[in-house]
């Protein structure tokens, strides 16, 4: 059992309520609702629906009475991963599990009164899923990795006055972990290459699972200094997770009858963190019907230095505790949105984002196989009574990237390429 590969936990994430797979830079997600996949600076900036809370808690105080909004964004993530055997040169090419990730959120908002705004949002923001086959060449570093996030934000927003708004919410977040791969017993007893990808009967199968639960907040703030002009800016904090659960190991027949005190189920825990965000958006009305908007994301990766891994069990032999490093940096998200109201029931918009990658190329693995991304969406916002329709749909293109091999981690010379994601999305919006 010599490369438990621990170092992706935190790596590893799914949305919401079902996996899903991350679709921004890192694993974060920025699927707030059908309209912010598109226009998610002119969320940030001035609100306009109850998605806001996902972005700006503090626009919110736009919005009349009571109003419910429930969507799904459905992504088809593709990629392909070439590995090179370190012991014989051979090139392989791994196309990930085609599969469609959903990733649904719901909000309500309600008016108190005059200048005070209740909002509860149930939604995920960081996510990643990767599934590959367990017996690809990559197959001792991860084959497969889940977590399930899910936040619940209740919030308060204050209307100063005219031109300005805060908010002010605590956020509650379901931190669930699973990671799967092999482990070259063979390799480690000296019977062949350590973490040779060529197939082997003496794989060991290796699950861990764990979860947590934690608090942060959610700090909003809008300004409208002139009527055409809305400024906004919010504050995700950080948290900090301590995962427990279950390490359970598979392994062949063979290895169980020479090896029966070894590789059997245990407890483990970890530390991870999410990193805060900082959101800024501005919005300009320059005509009636027109709407132009900026906006940008920083994300405080580098709080990803390490992972650190604590399995309780005395059969490990030194291996009871298990540090890699990560050494993320932090980095931008830049966002340009362009709005036009065709009449009081219809509304189209665009937008662009590039989305910068905090990985640091010398400790890459194969739970985040992406460099800088370029997405380009399109939407269109239905109007009639008291109901809203919004559908979305986006592209997204990520960078091929070269990886180098670290073999005693299963980490072969190679690159990531041909990364791209379709995104449909659907919200439902009622005013009563």
């Amino acid at each position: 059992m010599k490369h438990l590969s621990i170092r992706f936990l935190a790596a590893a994430a799914s949305a919401v309520f079902a996996a899903s797979a991350a679709f921004g830079a890192g694993y974060s997600l920025f699927e707030g609702s059908a309209r912010g996949n598109v226009d998610a600076p002119r969320m940030i900036a001035e609100g306009g629906e109850p998605g806001t809370l996902y972005f700006n808690p503090a626009a919110i105080t736009s919005l009349e009475g009571t109003q419910v909004q429930a969507g799904i964004t459905a992504v088809m993530p593709t990629a392909k991963v070439e590995t090179v055997n370190p012991y014989t040169g051979e090139r392989t090419t791994t196309r990930g599990k085609e599969k469609t990730w959903p990733i649904p959120s719901a909000y309500v908002t309600h008016r108190l009164n005059d200048s005070l705004w209740f909002g509860l949002g149930v939604f995920s923001r960081f996510g990643l899923g990767a599934e590959l086959r367990d017996t690809w060449p990559g197959r001792y570093n991860s084959y497969k990795a889940v977590i399930e996030s899910v936040d619940v934000a209740p919030t308060l927003a204050w209307k100063v006055n005219d031109m300005l708004s805060v908010s002010l919410g605590l956020v509650v977040r379901y931190f669930d972990i699973e990671l799967a791969q092999k482990i070259d017993v063979a390799g480690a007893a000296g019977l062949r290459n350590p973490n040779d990808p060529s197939p082997s009967p003496y794989d060991v199968d290796q699950n861990l699972h764990g979860d947590d639960v934690n608090f942060g907040v959610a700090v909003g703030v809008e300004f409208k200094p002139v009527e055409p002009v809305s400024l906004g800016a919010a504050y995700h904090s950080r948290f900090r997770f301590v995962c427990h659960g279950d390490a359970d190991w598979t392994k062949p027949a063979a290895i169980d009858a020479m090896l029966p005190g070894a590789f059997n189920d245990t407890r483990w825990r970890s530390t991870n963190y999410n990193p805060d965000e900082f959101m800024f958006g501005a919005a300009w009305h320059p005509a009636e019907k027109w709407t132009v908007s900026a906006g940008a994301v920083y994300t405080l990766w580098s709080v990803y230095e390490d992972l650190e891994v604590e399995f309780f069990s005395p059969q490990l032999m030194g291996r009871d505790r298990v540090q890699s490093d990560k050494k993320w940096s932090d980095v931008w998200r830049l966002m340009a949105g362009l709005g036009y109201k065709l009449n009081d029931a219809w509304e189209v918009y665009g937008g662009y984002t590039f989305d910068q990658s905090p990985l640091n190329e010398d400790y890459i693995d194969y739970l985040v196989p992406a460099d800088d991304r370029h997405l380009f969406g399109i939407g269109v916002t239905w109007n009639h009574g008291a109901c809203t329709c919004d559908a979305s749909y986006f592209y997204e293109v990520v960078a091929d990237m070269d990886v180098k091999g670290r073999p005693a981690a299963g980490v072969f010379d190679g690159k990531f390429t041909d990364g791209s994601a379709h995104a449909v999305a659907v919200a439902l919006r009622w005013r009563f």
